[in-house]
């Protein structure tokens, strides 16, 4: 069957909402009653990757209830419920924070629809919320809406991206109180543009039909709809080209950049920490990729800001910056710390004690921040990877020695098995706590993970840093199995069918 008008039968059954289906979290929380309207999501602050962190991608939001107990839930509940929201705070004026989502709808048949995003603010503060997809690229910023908050509208450019990411920061650099909420909620809409992907829906029902009548010619099918995929993907850019455009012609006259230097230039000033002028800051904020422009920050910031705090603890205990030079920190999995290139026993002992007590997270973040080793990892093995370090840490604080995530799996009632008795009892039995929540998240991921990667064990690495001419550096020390033969065993390519020839766009992802 071919879907070739806006007007047949097949696609007037999806117009009118979306077809949404829980998630098993969802599911759980429906038959235990804690499933209702006007939900509020907490934030959480509980894990290794803080909310600064752009590859947060599983996040556990509670939603709390004194008589019923928690519930835990993803983000993309709020596009599936309108009237709950989630509730999140800037803790300082350079407090960044960013939230991830996937469209909980199939895009490419339901594309009738439109999603947008509103923002309500603290009195009297005034946010940014920029909106990245799945491929790092700037589509969008919120605006004021005439309404006392802002919102802006996911781009319908085209039916293959559903996975976004929300980053809020202070829009003025001005004092802000960490009791100073923000609210974030979600709105499904007419898609009024929905015939710039008419072709794409039609292309994909007309593939589909052929392939699933076994016509002999799908491949002809196919051949047209890559060539689609192509327009669009050339659209894609264009769109976004012009979104950029306009962006940078709304700003102030002194802030439109005016200098001859490129993106990638200003970006290695960045990560040099040299500090650039407002107009290039706006510029970069505007055409850089999320991942490059996070990545040069935050060498930036572990150079300048990072190294001088760990310096000054130091020095408020007697030890200077000179004899700190030339040493190395290595931070396991497992968050046991060692230090080397220091003569000094005492001296490397208080370093190891600073880590270990203040730094040992912060110094974890800079490292999947900067190490091309970790953050050029596809999403799914990059969460597979910083699951392992989520977990390795948190039962090592819990059961003082160091367990074997290879012997782990599920039991037939849900439990994680394979785990001492005091680590057992605190997973499977604590209830409406969220770090427990996470954990619970991570240990199934892992369970799943391992059984795919078999014989290429489990992805560790150690976080490693160098101290030279007065500031810190990441040495990337690689992982301790293949990454390359991992990412293929957990990304399957499909074979002869479909999917298998598909045209794939040239951007990259990120997310």
């Amino acid at each position: 069957m071919e879907i070739n008008n806006t007007g047949s039968t097949y696609g007037a059954a999806f117009r009118q909402k979306p077809i949404f289906f829980m998630s098993g979290k969802e599911t759980v929380a429906f038959f235990e009653g804690k499933l209702k309207k006007n939900m509020t999501l907490q934030e959480d602050s509980c894990t290794l990757g803080s909310n600064d962190t752009y590859r947060r991608q599983h996040t556990t939001y509670e939603v709390s209830d004194k008589k019923k107990g928690s519930t835990f839930l993803d983000l993309d509940f709020l596009i599936k419920d309108e009237t709950s929201s989630l509730k999140g705070n800037l803790s300082d004026k350079k407090d960044v924070d960013f939230y991830n989502f996937s469209i909980p709808f199939n895009r490419t048949i339901q594309n009738y629809f439109g999603v947008q995003i509103y923002m309500d603010m603290p009195e009297g503060c005034d946010y940014d919320l920029t909106l990245y997809d799945e491929y790092g690229n700037q589509v969008g910023k919120a605006e004021w809406d005439g309404e006392g908050r802002k919102t802006l509208t996911i781009p319908n450019w085209d039916t293959n991206t559903n996975k976004y990411c929300i980053k809020i920061e202070n829009k003025n650099g001005e004092e802000v109180s960490p009791h100073d909420y923000y609210k974030i909620s979600f709105k499904v809409t007419e898609n009024k543009e929905q015939e710039k992907t008419d072709a794409i829906r039609e292309a994909f029902g007309n593939l589909h039909g052929a392939y699933s009548r076994k016509d002999e010619n799908w491949r002809e099918y196919l051949d047209k709809y890559n060539e689609v995929l192509m327009d669009t993907e050339k659209n894609y850019t264009k769109e976004m080209e012009k979104l950029h455009q306009k962006q940078f012609e709304s700003l102030p006259e002194e802030k439109q950049y005016k200098g001859g230097r490129t993106v990638d230039e200003l970006l290695q000033d960045m990560a040099e920490g040299k500090t650039l002028d407002d107009a290039e800051t706006e510029y970069v904020k505007i055409f850089a990729n999320l991942k490059d422009f996070e990545k040069a920050q935050q060498k930036a910031e572990l150079k300048n800001d990072f190294s001088e705090d760990f310096v000054k603890d130091l020095e408020s205990k007697g030890i200077s910056r000179d004899e700190l030079e030339g040493m190395q920190i290595k931070i396991e999995s497992n968050g046991n710390v060692t230090v080397s290139g220091i003569e000094d026993k005492e001296v490397r002992e208080q370093v190891q004690k600073l880590v270990e007590e203040k730094y040992s997270d912060r110094m974890y973040q800079y490292y999947t921040g900067i190490a091309d080793s970790v953050g050029n990892l596809s999403s799914n093995t990059y969460q597979y990877a910083t699951d392992v370090q989520e977990v390795r840490r948190y039962l090592k604080g819990v059961t003082r020695e160091d367990i074997s995530l290879e012997n782990l799996y599920l039991t037939p009632d849900g439990k994680i098995g394979g785990l001492p008795g005091k680590a057992a009892d605190l997973i499977n039995k604590t209830k409406d706590n969220a770090k427990i929540e996470r954990i619970k998240d991570a240990l199934i991921n892992i369970i799943g993970h391992n059984r795919i990667s078999g014989d290429l064990g489990i992805p560790d690495f150690t976080s490693e840093f160098q101290f030279s001419n007065g500031a810190f550096s990441v040495a990337d020390s690689g992982f301790t199995v293949d990454m390359a033969a991992l990412d293929r065993r957990l990304t399957p390519q499909p074979h002869d069918n479909m999917y298998s020839d598909m045209y794939e766009y040239s951007f990259r992802k990120v997310l």
